[in-house]
Formats: C-alpha cells, structure tokens, sequence
C-alpha cells in the first residue's frame, strides 16, 4: 500500500519537476504546508481535462509535527486573489464531477465593491464601510448531468481526503476561481496553531 501511494506521489511529482511551477510553504507547531499550484498540461495528464479552466487546482502535503494526530478539513483551506478580490474554499468531488456537479457564476466585476466577505465552496465580495450594499456572492448552480461523470472516480483518489492523519499526506485542492493569476492568489490555511498564509511564487 505505501509503495503504490509513493508511486503516485512520485507521478505528480515528477510532473511538477518539468517546469517551474508557481509554489510555497509554511509551517507552525502543528504542521508543515507545501504546496504547487498545477497548470493546464499537468491536469490534462492526470484527468484528460483541463476542466474548461473553471478552476485553480492545488497539490498541496501536510506534514503533522511531532506524531501529532492533524484533522484534515476542507474547509480550513481558502484562497484569496489580491487583484480582483475574490476568494473561496475548496469543492469536494460530488461538487466538481457527477449528477452533483456545480456550475460557478462569478458576481460581475464591474460591480465589485472593497473588502473581503466570506464562505465555504463559493465565492464572495465584501461591501466596504457602513451603509455599503450586501457582499455579492457567486451563484452556485447544479449541472443537468443524467448520467455519472467518469471523472468522478479519480477526483475522489486525487482530491485531499479529509480524514486525521499522523503522517505526511498529500492531495489536490479545486478552487472554483476562473482566470487568475497565481502570482496574484494566496493560501490560507487554518490550524489548532494559528493560521499559515503565503503567496503563490
């Protein structure tokens, strides 16, 4: 079992080892965060799809410090685009592939106010100072699916399981954010130790 969980790491590994990815890292008392954010052509190896692009996709490993027992949840995770404002959990894989599917419609741009708002699985725009309107949030809509998307196996296996774990564990993040830069996203990620943030480099 550890043999073919090295091989698939040593995979996307040896993926991210052809070019330079954009990446980076932090670490704390609890736990140690690397993590890459994948480009078309490494999706396309793995899934055959680049998901039309609806997605920044991140491997990311924890490594827990001293034997201690890490809680993975998804919904520790958030990344933030310090250009448009926009920011989001993570999807599971019943929200990405399948009759669950989703469909992520971004609120427009040109109506964007300041700040920052808040939310599991979707994305939204804060109001600025008082008597500014309610933060927008992205709709979140259910695709028409009959049948099973055959991705959704490998979304499952590939997507970081949430689960305790006492050692290095590694798996992939899709955050529902089109079009943006990784130099212009930043990771968060929330501990029992405090939070770990970095910018994508």
């Amino acid at each position: 079992m550890k043999i073919a969980v090295v091989m698939v790491l040593g995979g996307l590994l040896a993926l991210a080892g052809e070019k330079k990815l954009p990446s980076g890292e932090a670490s704390n008392e609890a736990v140690g965060l690397q993590a890459t954010v994948l480009d078309d052509e490494q999706l396309q190896q793995i899934f055959s799809s680049d998901f039309s692009r609806m997605f920044v996709v991140v491997e990311v490993t924890l490594m827990p410090k001293s034997g201690k027992t890490l809680d993975i949840r998804l919904d520790d995770f958030l990344v933030r685009s310090e250009q448009s404002g926009y920011h989001t959990g993570p999807l599971m894989a019943a929200q990405i592939g399948g009759e669950g599917g989703i469909v992520v419609k971004r609120p427009d741009p040109s109506k964007r106010r300041g700040g920052f708002g808040g939310g599991f699985g979707g994305i939204m725009m804060g109001g600025g100072g008082g008597g500014s309107a309610p933060p927008e949030q992205a709709k979140v809509e259910a695709k028409d699916d009959r049948e099973t998307d055959p991705l959704l196996g490998m979304l499952k296996r590939k997507i970081l399981a949430e689960k305790a774990v006492t050692e290095p564990v590694t798996g992939l993040l899709f955050f529902p954010l089109e079009k943006e830069k990784p130099k212009n996203l930043a990771l968060v990620y929330t501990t029992t130790a405090g939070k770990l943030r970095f910018k994508f480099k």
